[in-house]
């Protein structure tokens, strides 16, 4: 079975790392991560570093969010 590395990038705006950490931490436990992450990088079994490609891992929609679409015609 292939093993393959998925990596979450986010930037945190701070004066030091323990700063950023803090601040990841927090927004980890508020359940607000998404307001610092950039992007998500998928790599091939095998891959070297730099190798990966951009991947969009955003969960499907609900089933609510789809009946209103469908509703409204948007």
């Amino acid at each position: 079975m292939a093993v393959y590395t998925i990596i979450r990038v986010y930037e945190v705006p701070a004066d030091t790392q323990q700063q950023a950490t803090d601040r990841m931490i927090e927004a980890l436990a508020l359940h607000v991560e998404r307001d610092f992450h950039k992007k998500d990088i998928i790599r091939e079994p095998g891959s070297k570093p730099g190798q990966g490609k951009k991947v969009d891992l955003k969960p499907p929609e609900g089933w609510l969010t789809l009946a209103l679409r469908q509703l409204t015609g948007k």
